[in-house]
Formats: structure tokens, C-alpha cells, sequence
């Protein structure tokens, strides 16, 4: 049994004629035959009694009627409904630890004030990320654009300066280093596989300079919380402590060079089949722009 035969089966009755459905439905009379017929086959009964060349409804064929115009109706409504892209249904999106703890929550809820939509959000480092998106296993992830794979595409977000935290008694707490300066310096830094670790390591290691590691920790918190300890200095994204600097719970120690930047993308695997959810998410961060993300940052911080 098909949509289609029920679509025809449902024309035929509206009209009582084989060849007045095939007319509205601009098919053969042949194909209005054989789909009834279709239909009288499958369901073992009869659906017209045909008396003095005119069509009459059998009590199973107004049965039909009314479970076909309930299945038509129902099709109808989904197609609406997956034209206007209401059914989003969820949405996988993944986003860096450092930038999880900032934006994702406010551009979500943007986002979803403005359409139905259910996020399936994962915070986990770049690299993990980056991987799930190229195995499928996540629509789109905000991640810094240095590490993205060629196989995805991304949309601009932000660009994030970067600062190194310290204790407020620190003793260049305030003060205005060069990167030689903080060689001497032991520093807490993020898990393996983390953008914030990998840029700490390539500018030291650019600058042929040993980075000392003294503590390790997988989120942001845990850092803030090592340097608040004086376990050591640490690099984090000003976003994240733009409370606590003000607050005077964390020192900062200024760069003589800017050294640390770096921009955060909204990126997806190139070859990822568009619904009209995504496109409209895709679209929606286009939109927002950097000046729109930051604001994002900054009024929910």
C-alpha cells in the first residue's frame, strides 16, 4: 500500500469518477484503475460497487477514506514541517573547553529563542573535537582555527587575546614582560591536545626557549583555581577571568609583544549534506559576526 494509490483512492471518491480523478490528478484513466484495483488486492475487500456506470462507496471503502484522508493529512503537515524547518530536532555541537565555558551557552539560547531547536552539546578539547567531526559524529564544533583539519569548512567567530594570570602578589603581577622573562617562570597548563597548550608550546618553542610545566589540569577552573594557589603562572584566554582581574583575585602580567592571539571558528565537515536547521545555524553565527560573538561574551560573563 502506497501514499500514492491512497492519493488516488482519495481522488476518486472526491470526484466518484475514475476519469474526473485522473483529470484533477493529470494521470491515465488506466493508472486510477490500477491503483484501485492495488488497493482492493491488498486489502482483500471491495471498494466501489459500480451500478449503472456510476460509483458507489462500499462501508469498507468509507473506511478507507477516512484512514487515508488521516495518513494524507499527516503528510501534508510533515512536509510543511520539514520545509519550514521546524523539525530541527537536535543539533550535535561540540566547543572548545576554553570557549565552552563562555559562549556556548549564550549563542545556543540565542539561537533557539529564535527557532525549535534541541542542542547536544559536548565541551572537550580541539583535537578530540576536530576528530569527531570528521567521523561524523558531531554537526559543527567551535574550535581555534589553527588546528583545523583541510577536509572542513568553518565560519568566522572571534578572535581571542590571550593573557598570562598570576597571583596578584605576584612579583610581576602588573608589570610588562618579554617572553625570556617568563621562561623563568614554572606554568600550569591545560591537558594534551588543548589549543591553549599547543600555542604556549610552539611560541616558546619559536622562540627556542624551555617552556617549565609545572602542573597540568583538563579545564579552565582548575587553572585558575592552580594559579589563585601559587602553583604558577598560566595562560587563558581574557575572557575567561575578565571577573577576576577586575575583582583583584588573579594579577596580570603583560606581554611586551603581543604573542598570544588566536581565532575561534564555527567549523563543519565540508562535504556535511545541509538540513534547513543547520543552514539556518550556519547563517545565524554568519550574522552575529566577531563584534556580535564578543558581545555575546561580555554581557553574560
Amino acid at each position: 500500500m502506497t501514499i500514492r494509490n491512497l492519493e488516488i483512492f482519495a481522488a476518486v471518491c472526491e470526484y466518484m469518477s475514475m476519469s474526473k480523478a485522473a483529470g484533477s490528478l493529470m494521470i491515465s484513466q488506466s493508472s486510477v484503475s490500477q491503483a484501485v484495483s492495488a488497493l482492493e488486492k491488498e486489502c482483500g475487500v471491495v471498494l466501489f460497487e459500480r451500478l449503472n456506470h456510476k460509483l458507489y462507496l462500499t462501508d469498507a471503502g468509507h473506511i478507507l477514506l477516512y484512514q487515508a484522508q488521516q495518513v494524507l493529512q499527516c503528510m501534508e503537515q510533515l512536509e510543511k514541517a520539514v520545509g519550514d524547518g521546524a523539525l530541527c530536532h537536535t543539533l550535535r555541537l561540540g566547543a572548545s573547553t576554553t570557549i565552552g565555558d563562555c559562549l556556548i551557552y549564550p549563542l545556543t539560547q540565542k539561537f533557539a529563542a529564535e527557532r525549535d531547536v534541541v542542542f547536544d552539546v559536548e565541551i572537550n578539547n580541539s583535537k578530540a573535537l576536530e576528530k569527531k567531526l570528521l567521523t561524523a559524529k558531531l554537526d559543527a564544533s567551535i574550535l581555534q582555527a589553527a588546528t583545523l583539519s583541510p577536509y572542513l569548512a568553518y565560519v568566522p567567530l572571534l578572535r581571542d587575546d590571550m593573557t598570562i594570570i598570576c597571583r596578584p602578589d605576584h612579583e610581576k603581577a602588573g608589570t610588562t614582560s618579554s617572553l625570556s622573562d617568563l621562561a623563568e617562570e614554572s606554568f600550569v597548563v591545560r591537558e594534551k591536545g588543548s589549543g591553549t597548550e599547543i600555542i604556549l608550546e610552539q611560541t616558546f618553542a619559536d622562540y627556542n626557549l624551555h617552556l617549565k610545566k609545572r602542573w597540568r589540569c583538563n579545564n579552565p577552573g582548575s587553572v585558575k583555581q592552580a594559579v589563585m594557589h601559587g602553583v604558577g603562572i598560566a595562560l587563558v584566554s581574557k575572557y575567561l577571568v575578565q571577573s577576576e582581574l577586575s575583582q583583584g583575585i588573579l594579577g596580570e602580567i603583560h606581554m611586551a609583544e603581543r604573542l598570544f592571539t588566536r581565532d575561534f571558528v564555527l567549523a563543519y565537515h565540508q562535504d556535511k549534506r545541509q538540513d534547513a536547521c543547520f543552514a539556518a545555524f550556519v547563517a545565524f553565527c554568519k550574522n552575529l559576526g566577531h563584534d556580535g560573538v564578543s558581545r555575546l561574551i561580555l554581557n553574560n560573563i
